[in-house]
């Protein structure tokens, strides 16, 4: 079995939280595995990214067996960001899944680079402390792994999904709107997958946010227990318990987002304005928000 609906991402833009919101819902059925990213680099054609961290489904009966608990479920997806920037996956999801339904949340591009950032830094997969530095290194053309602002630039990615697929069949939401009214973007979403608009998701939580933790060893400790404890654990610990029990660990081991050096965003604003117009016209949404020294 294939999926009927994607969320092709962007990055840091609320896709793990709209992935656990949809996931809650009695006729949708998620992908378990979170991130597969098999449009992307699956049955070999395209080489498997170098950055740490990107899980990968390289085999097409691998995939299908993703969705084999499907029951009774209508809307049946999964979430992979990397799918809107790169290029070759819009052709491929058109000629596997041509009639899929696309869903993509868009942030602020400097705001979403910053992000991206500190989820690097955090997970200890970019050497660089400081973000201006890193986004001179791309500009230099010193981050072809970690392009920061290169994935903030929407409309050529956008448009190379409209070239394959109908306007009716990708609905694009903004971060804003997330942030703004979680609950409102979420029927949306159900609405256009075809689901019931009543059940209400738990939106309150935000997911994969961009903290910083006090300890990053700590912090692996609670993500990959070692097999034995996780044993135990999952035999004498209600599974509840044990997620209200990491949740409340994850808490105390963060710290809050620190903000973005004075002077970035304004210096910045000239290297995205000219996509943010582009996209501000193809979604004939105004966007002026976006183009703003705050």
């Amino acid at each position: 079995m294939l999926p009927n609906f994607l969320i092709i991402g962007a990055p840091k833009s609320g896709t793990t939280s709209l992935y656990e919101y949809l996931r809650e819902h009695p006729q949708v059925f998620m992908s378990p595995v979170r991130e597969p990213n098999f449009f992307s680099f699956g049955m070999g054609e395209l080489p498997a990214p170098t950055a740490p961290g990107i899980r990968m489904i390289r085999d097409l009966d691998a995939y299908c067996r993703l969705f084999s608990g499907v029951t009774s479920e209508t809307a049946i997806g999964e979430a992979s960001p990397s799918y809107l920037r790169v290029p070759e996956t819009a052709g491929r999801i058109r000629r596997y899944v041509p009639g899929a339904k696309l869903v993509a949340i868009l942030r602020d591009p400097i705001e979403r680079a910053y992000s991206a950032f500190l989820m690097l830094r955090r997970n200890g997969w970019e050497t660089l402390t400081d973000f201006d530095e890193a986004i001179e290194a791309e500009q230099r053309g010193e981050r072809r792994e970690r392009p920061y602002l290169e994935r903030s630039r929407y409309a050529p990615q956008l448009r190379r999904y409209l070239e394959h697929f109908p306007r009716e069949q990708l609905q694009i939401h903004l971060y804003d709107d997330l942030r703004d009214d979680a609950a409102r973007l979420v029927r949306d979403t159900y609405r256009f997958l075809g689901v019931g608009t009543s059940f209400e998701p738990d939106s309150t939580r935000r997911h994969n946010a961009a903290e910083s933790f006090r300890s990053l060893r700590t912090q692996r400790f609670l993500d990959e227990l070692p097999r034995p404890l996780r044993s135990t654990a999952e035999r004498l610990v209600p599974l509840n318990v044990r997620k209200r029990a990491y949740w409340r660990l994850r808490a105390w081991n963060t710290r809050p987002q620190p903000p973005m050096p004075p002077g970035t965003r304004k210096r910045l604003l000239p290297l995205v304005r000219d996509d943010v117009l582009a996209l501000q016209d193809l979604l004939g949404r105004d966007l002026s928000a976006w183009l703003v020294d705050t």
